[in-house]
């Protein structure tokens, strides 16, 4: 079953193209003098372009592009994006079929007639849109399993994978029997770009990303199963090291017979480093999570990424910070709360290369951490299976010399909601102070994440100031 997060994202790119198609199909045929004779031929029309544009840039989206990444500001934003115009094209789409047959109403037969398979005949139109009909009938069969269907995400991502089929099917419709295309040049380059970008979008995802994607070779050296989570030590393979921002997330593939080979995404539970380590933090949630039981020390995994922008205005340190992590979704705060209470590599900032100050302001001696509270959200202190790992780095500041954390304005706090019940913005701003000048980062379960930022919106926080992250797949 497909959710969304109800957060704001970014959509000015995706409006632009699609008023540019419409600008484009109007215009040519005002200059060619040329109408419709039927008027529900102009919404079946816009429709039709409307819920290509759309599948086009929910392809281009699947591609974990970084321009497009860094535009969206991270690539779990792009995902949500990518998720709702994927839902829009489907529902635009119905539009198309019924405003071709309308005109046949009041006769029923006649209506219904028009929206199945007819007899070919030779006819080129009917060919195409026999096609249409093949298109939305495999298009309907795979949105119904993602929107309304919770499939093990195996199964799920299989049946998405059968969505280039259906943009290989529309180009087909679209070549056969779209004559605005062939007739209006602007137009039709216009169309043709988009659907090539997609077709090539989908080949690189499909085929070529596994090779070609930024992709790093790791091997298993540490592996610890509390409760229900899995926490996976990992050093690089060989002397190329993946080089991470903390809060960032990687596509892991385990090359180990039994464990399925699709890559699937999970959060670094660490800081930077320069060796490259890293801990991945794993809740057993789906088969594939839970297969990962049979991992050894030693085993060969394969990494893809780094992605995720939610560290971004904590390393500015141009506020202080309120960190909500909800159960698994403590794991991005993990590195950040290491960058906040130390960090063993200082480095003078003139011993530090420029890109890699652009990268890692934490380690050079003159950036300052802005002060952070962390809240740890946890049913039972059973589950809080991070809370020792948080409390380690607390310990492990003092050993290299840093002062007590609370003096520096830092705070931590396991909270229990069977002890406390739901945690609110106002017990948040009670115990981390006035948050009305504060960014405040929300990473956990979307209902969560949805009602908190509600909260802090009639608090008086901006929305500007409050960060998500949400990398919901399903």
């Amino acid at each position: 079953m497909l959710t969304t997060s109800k957060t704001p994202q970014h959509y000015l790119p995706i409006l632009v193209s699609l008023a540019v198609t419409m600008l484009l199909w109007l215009g040519s045929r005002y200059y060619f003098q040329e109408g419709f004779e039927n008027p529900y031929k102009y919404p079946a029309k816009a429709a039709s372009l409307t819920a290509a544009i759309l599948m086009c840039w929910s392809v281009l989206l699947s591609t974990r592009m970084r321009r497009l990444e860094n535009y969206f500001g991270g690539l779990d934003k792009m995902y949500q994006v990518h998720k709702r115009l994927g839902k829009w094209a489907f529902y635009i789409i119905v539009f198309h079929p019924l405003f071709l047959a309308v005109d046949r109403l009041p006769d029923i037969s006649a209506f219904l007639g028009g929206l199945f398979l007819l007899l070919p005949e030779g006819k080129r139109y009917i060919w195409g849109h026999n096609v249409g009909v093949l298109t939305f009938v495999v298009m309907a069969v795979l949105a119904g399993l993602t929107l309304w269907i919770r499939l093990p995400y195996d199964q799920w991502k299989r049946t998405h994978e059968w969505f280039g089929a259906v943009m290989l099917l529309v180009v087909v419709h679209v070549v056969v029997v779209d004559k605005d295309l062939a007739s209006y040049p602007l137009l039709g380059a216009w169309m043709y770009g988009w659907l090539l970008a997609a077709m090539a979008s989908y080949i690189y995802i499909r085929f070529a990303y596994k090779k070609w994607g930024p992709r790093f070779d790791y091997r298993v050296t540490g592996i610890e199963r509390p409760a229900d989570t899995i926490k996976l030590s990992l050093d690089p393979a060989g002397e190329r090291g993946m080089d991470f921002k903390p809060s960032q997330f990687v596509y892991l593939v385990v090359n180990r017979e039994g464990i399925s080979p699709e890559p699937h995404p999970y959060s670094i539970a660490n800081g930077y480093n320069r060796p490259a380590r890293l801990m991945l933090g794993i809740k057993k949630a789906g088969d594939h999570t839970r297969s990962l039981e049979s991992l050894e020390t030693g085993d060969s995994v394969t990494l893809y990424g780094p992605y995720g922008h939610f560290s971004d205005k904590f390393l500015t340190a141009e506020r202080n910070c309120v960190f909500i992590g909800g159960g698994i979704g403590i794991t991005p705060f993990m590195g950040m709360w290491h960058v906040a209470l130390h960090s063993e590599e200082r480095l003078p900032d003139d011993k530090v290369p420029e890109k890699l100050t652009r990268l890692h302001p934490e380690i050079i001696r003159s950036w300052k951490s802005p002060c952070v509270s962390l809240f740890y959200l946890c049913s039972e202190k059973r589950e809080a299976c991070f809370d020792k790992d948080i409390r380690h780095e607390i310990t492990m500041s003092r050993r290299h010399k840093f002062s007590a954390f609370h003096k520096r304005g830092h705070r931590y706090e396991l909270y229990l909601s069977s002890e406390k019940g739901r945690l609110t913005a106002d017990y948040v701003a009670e115990k981390a102070g006035p948050i009305g000048d504060k960014y405040i980062f929300l990473c956990g379960p979307s209902p969560m994440m949805d009602s908190l930022t509600g909260q802090f919106i009639r608090l008086g926080v901006p929305a500007e100031q409050i960060i998500v992250e949400d990398f919901n797949l399903l």
